[in-house]
Parts: C-alpha cells; sequence; structure tokens
C-alpha cells in the first residue's frame, strides 16, 4: 500500500503512466531530476499491482556506489506492505508475485549475465525462466535509461517482461509512448530551484583582478556564495549545511592535488573534516556526513560518480573544471544542485537558485548536445499528394580514400601558409607580421569565454551570451580536449588522416627536436628545410593551433586541385533520386506543436521540429520565410548522412566528400532550387559561418547545377531576421550586397 504524500502534479502523471502502459509495451518517463520520480514511480506500481497481483517489478538502478539503495530506501518509506529485495532476494524468492526487487547494474551487467555470490549457483537468467514457466508477467523498470540503453535492450531482449518503464530526466530510446513531466510543474511545486545562476560575480571579479587566469579561483566565488547561504540558513534556524560540488575532468589528478591546496589555502585542509572525495565509483567514508542536510562536509570533490542516480538535496553550487578528456557538459549533472532541501521554496533568491560556475570553453557545445536527449527521433511520411521530384545524385565508389605522401602534404600546407602570408615559397614566416597583418595569435595563453546570468531552466542557458574575453595560461594536459579538437579540425579541413596532419603541423610550426634520436638524420633535415616558425615551444605549439584553428581551416579547405597535384580518385556513382517515402526528423518531447508547415512535403511536419538546437538560424529563418511566401509551394528538407538523402561530391584539399544541401525547394512554376542554409552575420559584419569548407560546398553545387541547367540554386545567409542569397560567389563578406541579395529579390 502506498503510504507517502504525493503531490498533485504527480498523481496527475502518475495515472496517465497507468493508462499508457495499459496501452503499450513501452512508455518512457521523462522527468527532470529533483521531481520525484522514486515516489510517483512507488504509487504507480501500488496502483497497477491492485489490478495485476501476477507481476513481479525488476527495478534496474545505477549501481556505482550502491546507489540502487537510495531508491529502494525511498519505496519502502513510501509504501507498505509490498515485499522488495534485492537481485540476489528474487533469485531464491520462491514466489515474487506482488514483489519489488531492486537490481545494481553493475552486479549484472557482466559479459558472462551470471550473478553469482559465494555459495550461490543459480542465475538471474534461470530465475526469469522459472517465473514464465510459472505464469508470473515481469515488468522491468529501466531508471537512468540514458546512461544503460544497449545494455537494458540487451536484458529486454533476454527477459521478454510483458511491459517496459523507461525513466530519465534526459531519455535517449525511440519509443511510441512518452509521459512527460515539465520542468515547470516541478519549480512551481518547490521541488526544484527557481533558477540556475551561472558565474554569479564573476564579472565584477574579473574587471577587480583584470584578468581570471585560473579555474581555481572559482572556488573563492563558489565559497562565498556557501557561506552567503549558510548565514541565511542560520538566521532563518534552519540546520542545513550548504554542499559545494567541485567536479574533475577524468585522468585530472594533478589537478585534483591543486585543488586540495588551494582549499587548504583558503582554511579547509582534508584534515578539518569538511571536505570529501569521491572518485573511485563507490561511496566515500561517512556517506551520510553527504546526503544529510546537516551533514559536517562543505565540499565534495568528484569526477563522474554522481553525475547520475544520485540524491544529496542540500547541493547548492557546482564548481565544474576544465575538461581534459573527452565528456561535456551534463544536464544529470546541473541536476544535482536543482533539488530544494526542503522540498519548498524561501520567497529569497539567495536560496531559492541553485548556483554553478565554470570557465569550461566547451560550454555551449556541451549544452546542445545534452539538450539534444530532450529531443525524439519519430518518423514522418511523406504526404500522398507530393509532387514528383527527381534529381540525379552524386555517389563515391567506396571510400575516397588513396595514398598520400606526407611529405607531399608538408609541401602543400606550407605553400598555403606562405600565400596566405604573401611570402615567396622559399620565406619563413615572421610572427609579427602574421599578428599586425593577418591577425594570427601567438604566445602560450588560450583564449577563453564564460557565461553569467540566470536560467530558470536548462533549455535556457542555450541563451546565455558570454560576458567577457578572457585567457589563461594553456595546460598540455588539462587542456588536451581542447588541443585535440583543433587538430582534428585541422586534418579535416586538409582531408588527410590525423596521423599525417600532425607530422606535417609539427614540421612546420612545432619546436624542433633535432636531438630525438627517434628521428633519422634525413627527417631532421627535411624538418630544417620545411620549418615556417622557428623557437616554438610545445606550449606554444598547442596554444597557436587552437587559437588560430578557425583561421587555419580556413586556409587549408581552400588549398586547390591545381596546388595538389594529380591524384587517384575513385569513380563517381550518378543515380535517379526521388523524395524518400519516410523520413525521420527530431522534434522536442516536451514542447507540442504549436504551427504545421504546410508547405513541407512530410506530414505534421511541425515547428517543435525547427527548435532542434541541431538547427541553424538561418535554417529556421529560411523555413519560416517559405511558409509565409507565394514564391514557394514546396519544401523538402533534406537529410544530412546516407543513401536516401540527395547529396553531390565536392573536394576537400586531399580527400572528396558528400555535400548533403540543406533544401530542395519547388516553386509554383515547376521551377526546381536547390539551397544550402549557412550562418550569417551579426549586425556589426562579424561572420557566424562556421563552416571552413563553406566556399568548396559553393562552388561544387554551382559546378553541379552548371551540368544540370533545369535546376536553380543558391546559398542562404542571415543578417538578423533579414535572409540574403548568393548564387554568383562565395564572400564572408554579407555586406557587400553585389554578391548577398535579399531572397525576396531572387527567388520571386
Amino acid at each position: 500500500m502506498f503510504t507517502g504524500d504525493i503531490i498533485k502534479f504527480q498523481t496527475k502523471h502518475e495515472q496517465s503512466l497507468l493508462r499508457k502502459c495499459a496501452d503499450h509495451h513501452e512508455v518512457v518517463l521523462y522527468a527532470p531530476t529533483g521531481s520525484g520520480k522514486t515516489v510517483l514511480v512507488s504509487r504507480f506500481i501500488d496502483d497497477y499491482l491492485d489490478e495485476n497481483p501476477n507481476t513481479v517489478f525488476l527495478w534496474l538502478c545505477p549501481g556505482a556506489g550502491g546507489l540502487e539503495r537510495q531508491s529502494q530506501d525511498t519505496f519502502e518509506a513510501v509504501t507498505s506492505g509490498i515485499p522488495d529485495g534485492d537481485v540476489y532476494s528474487f533469485i531464491n524468492e520462491p514466489d515474487p508475485r506482488g514483489h519489488v526487487f531492486f537490481i545494481n547494474w553493475d552486479k549484472i551487467n557482466k559479459k558472462s549475465n551470471v550473478v553469482l555470490r559465494e555459495g550461490e549457483h543459480k542465475d538471474l537468467m534461470t530465475k526469469v525462466l522459472h517465473c514464465h514457466n510459472d505464469g508470473i508477467d515481469i515488468f522491468m523498470l529501466i531508471d537512468e535509461e540514458h546512461k544503460y540503453r544497449q545494455t537494458a535492450n540487451e536484458y529486454i531482449s533476454n527477459i521478454q517482461p510483458v511491459h517496459v518503464l523507461r525513466i530519465s530526466a534526459t531519455p535517449v530510446t525511440k519509443v511510441d509512448a512518452i509521459e512527460t513531466v515539465k520542468d515547470d510543474e516541478v519549480i512551481a511545486a518547490g521541488l526544484i530551484a527557481t533558477g540556475i545562476s551561472i558565474n554569479e560575480g564573476l564579472a565584477k571579479a574579473i574587471e577587480e583582478n583584470n584578468q581570471l587566469d585560473d579555474d581555481i579561483q572559482l572556488l573563492e566565488l563558489a565559497d562565498k556564495k556557501r557561506k552567503e547561504i549558510q548565514a541565511e540558513y542560520d538566521k532563518r534556524g534552519l540546520k542545513i549545511r550548504p554542499l559545494v560540488l567541485i567536479q574533475f575532468p577524468n585522468g585530472s589528478e594533478e589537478w585534483i592535488k591543486r585543488v586540495k591546496e588551494a582549499l587548504s589555502d583558503m582554511g579547509y585542509p582534508e584534515s578539518s573534516g569538511l571536505v570529501a572525495s569521491w572518485f573511485s565509483g563507490d561511496h566515500p567514508d561517512n556517506p551520510e556526513q553527504i546526503s544529510n542536510l546537516d551533514g559536517q562536509y562543505a565540499f565534495l570533490l568528484f569526477k563522474q560518480a554522481i553525475a547520475t542516480g544520485w540524491d544529496c538535496p542540500r547541493a547548492k553550487i557546482l564548481v565544474k573544471l576544465r575538461e581534459g578528456g573527452t565528456e561535456q557538459f551534463n544536464i544529470q549533472t546541473v541536476g544535482r544542485i536543482r533539488r530544494m532541501p526542503e522540498r519548498h521554496h524561501y520567497d529569497l533568491a539567495l536560496l531559492d537558485n541553485c548556483y554553478l560556475y565554470t570557465l569550461d570553453n566547451e560550454f555551449t557545445e556541451g549544452m546542445t548536445s545534452s539538450l539534444s536527449d530532450a529531443f525524439y527521433v519519430y518518423q514522418y511520411r511523406r504526404k500522398l499528394r507530393a509532387p514528383s521530384i527527381l534529381l540525379k545524385k552524386e555517389m563515391l565508389k567506396g571510400s575516397d580514400k588513396f595514398a598520400v605522401n606526407p611529405e607531399a602534404v608538408v609541401k602543400v600546407v606550407r605553400a598555403a601558409m606562405l600565400k596566405e602570408c604573401d611570402i615567396n615559397e622559399d620565406g619563413v614566416l615572421d610572427k609579427h607580421e602574421m599578428e599586425v597583418a593577418k591577425g594570427y595569435v601567438f604566445g602560450t595563453k588560450l583564449k577563453t569565454s564564460a557565461f553569467e546570468g540566470v536560467a530558470r531552466t536548462t533549455h535556457d542557458m542555450m541563451k546565455l551570451n558570454p560576458i567577457f574575453g578572457g585567457e589563461h595560461q594553456i595546460n598540455n594536459h588539462d587542456d588536451g580536449f581542447i588541443i585535440r579538437d583543433a587538430k582534428r579540425r585541422i586534418a579535416s579541413a586538409i582531408g588527410v588522416d590525423e596521423q599525417i596532419s600532425n607530422n606535417a603541423l609539427r614540421v612546420l610550426f612545432g619546436p624542433g627536436d633535432y636531438s630525438n634520436p627517434i628521428f633519422s638524420e634525413k627527417e631532421k633535415e627535411f624538418e630544417r628545410a620545411n620549418k615556417l616558425l622557428i623557437d616554438m615551444s610545445l606550449r606554444e605549439f598547442n596554444a597557436f593551433l587552437v587559437n588560430n584553428k578557425e583561421r587555419l581551416v580556413t586556409v587549408f579547405s581552400n588549398i586547390s586541385q591545381t596546388e595538389i597535384g594529380e591524384i587517384k580518385e575513385t569513380e563517381i556513382d550518378v543515380a535517379d533520386w526521388g523524395i524518400p517515402k519516410y523520413q525521420y526528423y527530431r522534434h522536442h518531447k516536451k514542447l507540442p506543436v504549436t504551427k504545421i508547415l504546410e508547405k513541407n512535403l512530410f506530414e505534421s511536419y511541425g515547428d517543435n521540429i525547427l527548435i532542434d538546437p541541431n538547427r541553424t538560424m538561418t535554417e529556421i529563418a529560411f523555413e519560416n520565410w517559405c511558409e509565409g511566401s507565394d514564391s514557394i509551394q514546396h519544401v523538402y528538407k533534406n537529410g544530412d548522412k546516407g543513401d536516401d538523402f540527395f547529396c553531390i561530391v565536392y573536394r576537400r584539399a586531399f580527400r572528396r566528400s558528400h555535400f548533403f544541401p540543406d533544401y530542395i525547394v519547388q516553386k509554383p512554376s515547376g521551377e526546381i532550387w536547390i539551397i544550402e542554409a549557412k550562418g550569417g552575420a551579426t549586425a556589426d559584419g562579424t561572420s557566424k559561418n562556421i563552416d571552413g569548407y563553406a566556399s568548396r560546398k559553393f562552388e561544387a553545387l554551382k559546378e553541379y547545377c552548371s551540368r544540370h541547367p533545369e535546376l536553380k540554386w543558391g546559398f542562404v545567409r542571415a543578417v538578423g531576421s533579414q535572409l540574403y542569397i548568393s548564387n554568383t560567389q562565395w564572400s564572408e563578406d554579407m555586406f557587400d550586397h553585389t554578391i548577398w541579395k535579399p531572397i525576396d529579390e531572387v527567388i520571386s
């Protein structure tokens, strides 16, 4: 029997879940962290068992540190008379009907798929088979399903449950039935913070200190905020100690040492009993001193262990240090600080907000990635009366890879840099001249940006603008992800493997390690003869690549076929192509369709598709323009990879690739236009185009349409709300109106 307290919005969603589970095999429960998912699901189980007593529930939970115990404890606190246990209890229970078993993923996620303990000879799958033979229905609950989707799918296939309920704040699995708990509902109920305050006080601190050199300085801001919150709790007589979470990237032992030293300098040595660590995935000593509202710890140092499935309502502040690995900014992590400690607001922003401090310069990219989890992929059907649009698509026969001489790459890249800097082929580059004339950046500091403001929801965080342009001394380890990303981008621009590209960059710009015995005398001589920048340390070299990444990508992506010379290339297949009958698009799972785009060739294509964070503002503006223009009758949004979509071939320096134009549109006259949408420009003229291959794609589409003169084409960009189009030549300068013309003047 359910005996706990349940909030009105939880009851509404619990009843809806019952109805959806009656009609569907799999249901997804999307609910933000802190919304009381465990309480809601506990009530659901109680009501479900009333109608289906011949059911056993297997509740699969995150296993790191015994986190399944938190769900089990909550379940026991709000129910009475419903037997529960763990995986071993399930294996040994003669009649598991009406029971709920909480199963730690880490105990079953083994290659053998066998759960054993000392003296235990039964396994999970044998017990599942006995349930099926005894006519017992199995209901599987997949908690934090975004993290365990692949493994969960394997167990669903093996266990064959009668129903599956997937639960997550960021679900990723596509199913037909979705139950969505909105952030605003949870905020209104007082369960989570009213806002997420990002880098409060940072701009003032930078102004006072002139610059911000190190993430460590964020600790002082976080501690200042912790003391303010503590003082207000004390003033109100509340026995709550606010907790500061400090998240490290993986592989960051030096970071951990530095932070511990900084905390000690601030008056919090490890011996103070105020600093806890959680790095192994197991609970630290005295876990109650972390989770209890009045726990003694004021700081918790962690990596990824608590990003998922761990509850600590007194956690109010997160310091997220810059990434040195590949992990990204995660909504799940932010969720750790959004809970209200007493499940209600205090009518004071200081206590009702939570606080994030970070200088992570992948902040927006990581948030975009995380927010992408808020979108589901659905199959859409082409309209029955859609026109027949037939084009010729180009596909490379297999991979367009070929043997590339590494020395030839060095020569070509060297020539491109000399051309860029207006220096003859026998010269070398001059740092001062490159800085003054071309705007290249040198030194050992990386340009950074930070954000400051208050967001009501995690989605609103994407709307923040950078508040300052700062810099910090490069660290070849802690900034490893940023450095590797720059090298990958440059390799892609050249069109060669990373190993070949990295070698070329080292030869041309890197430190000359001529005493290294791993290099032959011939290699050393080649490097001496081709070095473009001398006396660069490793830190200067890496900072040069990162700070000038976009400029270098542009230079190398514009290397011409003439500069490369003759190479043996893969043949191109030409085939007929038409609009596919079915196509998958992503739409936001929480936001309803407010407007159907009637001109789109697919049924039910609505404006909730347009807000996908992977869509550009130009794409959104173009689709809205088409919808309101008398010049356009039909619109097709092309895919960006795969055999089902329209594509042509374009040159990427040493290699060719497929180019998938964004749109195919048809005028009332039947005339077909192929449109590519690119980032536009700000009001002051700053280009927002991030595609280093834009000029190559432009020329490829121009040449393709010259072979098919019945087709029209153009590249579309935006300045504010105004769209411009060019089909004559490419230019980054959006204010050259001999090239970029208002779209209404061209497509009319």
